[in-house]
């Protein structure tokens, strides 16, 4: 979470003319291997287009790839932060933005990417996701007594406040 957003960036972004077709932006994505094109105005980034721009704005509502602009269908402003800020920072800033993609300056240029899934999957340290976090102790949501497990927890609560064993436990035969 301290380390510098240079360290988890991606230098192979695609860049298109806002005057290009959604379908050369898709054809650059493909090419450079990023679900994302940047999109320029006289080679200065103005916005940015994702796989998800291109499906829900032009594919789902019938629209030609071949015919929409790239400046009909982006996100403006992009939304960028410094190669030097700590990746925690790029983290809450995208939270705050509710974006996935932030693009990286360094001395007024842009020049990569930083994107949650690279976050999450490239080994930033210990992050946990509260969702994917295993508990390592129990609370009995009746008297707050903490045990280890879940089955120790189940034995606390047929035992002590329901008064008999088995019922949590998954024996029918208690019941």
């Amino acid at each position: 979470m301290e380390e510098p957003v240079f360290k988890y960036m991606s230098k192979g972004f695609a860049k298109v003319d806002q005057e290009e077709s959604v379908y050369h932006s898709a054809q650059m994505m493909k090419e450079n291997g990023s679900t994302e094109a940047v999109v320029v105005k006289q080679d200065v980034p103005v916005g940015i287009i994702t796989e998800h721009d291109i499906l829900y704005k032009v594919v789902a509502v019938g629209l030609y790839p071949r015919i929409v602009k790239a400046k009909d269908i982006m996100s403006s402003p992009l939304e960028c932060v410094d190669g030097t800020s700590k990746v925690g920072d790029a983290i809450a800033k995208m939270s705050t933005l509710g974006v996935r993609r932030l693009g990286v300056i360094q001395n007024g240029k842009m020049v990569g990417m930083i994107t949650q899934k690279a976050v999450v999957s490239g080994n930033v340290g210990q992050i946990v996701l509260p969702e994917l976090a295993v508990p390592d102790s129990f609370t009995c949501p009746y008297c707050s007594v903490v045990v280890k497990s879940r089955e120790e927890l189940s034995k606390h609560i047929d035992r002590i406040h329901i008064g008999g064993s088995g019922l949590l436990e998954g024996d029918s035969t208690k019941w």
